[in-house]
């Protein structure tokens, strides 16, 4: 590992227990759904399925938290895709790649590269909206199932998995200062306000500080 590669694993790495510490201390609801860190065999069953090598910082991350079943606990309201379900979606992925390299895809944005991780999505199930991270360039992209892609364009404001997991810690810290997004409560659980629904209007408590 590198020195730039053990810099962000230890970033991530503090940057999830601030947002964990936030959540024991100010939405038990939210943070009773954590999930426990996956180990290193888990781990090492991800990287016999992914194609490139897996950054020691998403390692770090799914070795601290195995992910959540309540939805709301990461920036922009997205979810960290249980590891069988990253092995599954990246299989499915994959055949879209091989599609595509065979002529049998439409041209336009590519629809998945084997660098390509898949990390959040905004449901940890259904995953039609991804947020992934591009092992060899290190940084985190959307991908939706609706061809929406957004790789490697000029407006996309990219993301280190550091760097997005400090933006919630801070927003958390200091909602007053959060920019991309704004964190709440609904019923005691972290509710972002991008996904507010029309019916959770009124319910939903904006974080003070």
């Amino acid at each position: 590992m590198t020195v730039d590669g053990a810099i962000e694993a230890r970033q991530v790495v503090e940057a999830w227990q601030r947002i964990e510490a936030w959540l024991r201390d100010n939405s038990p609801t939210s943070y009773a759904t954590l999930l426990p860190g996956a180990g290193a065999d888990q781990v090492a069953d991800v990287q016999a399925v992914v194609q490139a090598q897996i950054p020691e910082a998403l390692s770090m991350l799914w070795r601290t938290i195995g992910g959540n079943t309540l939805r709301g606990v990461f920036l922009g309201n997205y979810d960290l895709i249980p590891l069988d379900l990253v092995t599954d979606f990246y299989r499915n992925r994959m055949a879209d790649h091989e599609e595509e390299g065979t002529g049998g895809a439409e041209e336009g944005p590519p629809l998945w590269k084997p660098e390509w991780i898949p990390v959040f999505s905004n449901h940890r199930t259904s995953q039609a909206f991804v947020l992934y991270l591009d092992a060899h360039a290190g940084l985190l992209h959307r991908w939706s199932r609706y061809g929406e892609n957004t790789y490697g364009t000029d407006t996309e404001e990219l993301h280190s998995l550091s760097s997005y997991l400090e933006e919630a810690a801070d927003s958390l810290e200091y909602p007053a200062m959060a920019v991309s997004d704004k964190p709440g409560l609904i019923d005691g659980g972290l509710v972002w306000q991008s996904a507010i629904e029309p019916g959770q209007k009124d319910h939903w408590e904006p974080l003070a500080g």
